[in-house]
């Protein structure tokens, strides 16, 4: 393992390298703190509680925006930095990766702001489960994300598996939750809030996987210098 740590701060270089990669895991604060408050929105909306839905939906957009402002920093300071292009490139795609998750939260809590009528019961309850999947992919990847520079190689790639296991997981309940729409009684309207607002929670956990993705190949890049 102290081989790995020492190999990535040599890939990721000098302090200010060093800066913007601990300066992204801030931005994964925001954008997980996003996901939760979304999480907090759909609870409400389940519970039929309209002004905590209109509050938590208020604050998934306001975080959304903050991790969006971190995003444009951390690309500005890349891009006016003097890190290699082809680390640039790589570390750039990753922060906007990462940004997408936030961004898919925010356009759930949008359609969730949509939707006007009673909850099902059954739409409801498999829809708290559903987010509460991706909630789980979000914290995963985060610990995938922290690993880097503490973790051996092979731990980080594992924690990389583990996000996309629960991207699997939240594969089955997006056919399971889609079913329930098209079974139910709901007017044309809500159909419509529905499924884009259960395509949007999909996204989320998708996102995490391509991000996942990302990082297994920054390991396996970093791994090289060895």
């Amino acid at each position: 393992m102290e081989v790995f740590m020492r190999n990535i701060f040599e890939w990721i270089g000098r302090k200010e390298e060093k800066y913007i990669f601990e300066h992204s895991q801030e931005h994964f604060d925001k954008v997980l703190q996003t996901v939760k408050e979304l999480e907090k929105a759909v609870g409400a909306f389940v519970s039929d509680d309209a002004a905590n839905v209109k509050n938590f939906i208020h604050n998934v957009a306001g975080l959304e925006h903050k991790a969006d402002i971190i995003r444009r920093e951390l690309i500005i300071d890349m891009a006016s930095g003097t890190i290699l292009p082809e680390d640039r490139g790589d570390l750039m795609n990753f922060v906007t990766r990462v940004d997408s998750v936030a961004d898919w939260a925010h356009t759930a809590g949008r359609f969730l702001a949509l939707w006007d009528g009673a909850v099902p019961e059954n739409f409801g309850k498999e829809l708290k489960i559903f987010v509460e999947t991706s909630v789980e992919a979000v914290e995963k990847l985060k610990k995938a994300v922290d690993a880097v520079g503490k973790e051996s190689e092979e731990k980080i790639l594992e924690l990389c598996t583990a996000v996309e296991s629960v991207e699997e997981t939240a594969d089955d309940q997006h056919r399971d939750i889609l079913k329930i729409i098209l079974q139910s009684n709901l007017s044309i309207s809500q159909v419509i809030v529905a499924h884009d607002l259960v395509e949007a929670i999909e996204n989320i956990s998708d996102a995490c996987e391509i991000v996942a993705d990302s990082l297994r190949i920054l390991t396996v890049e970093i791994s090289t210098v060895r």
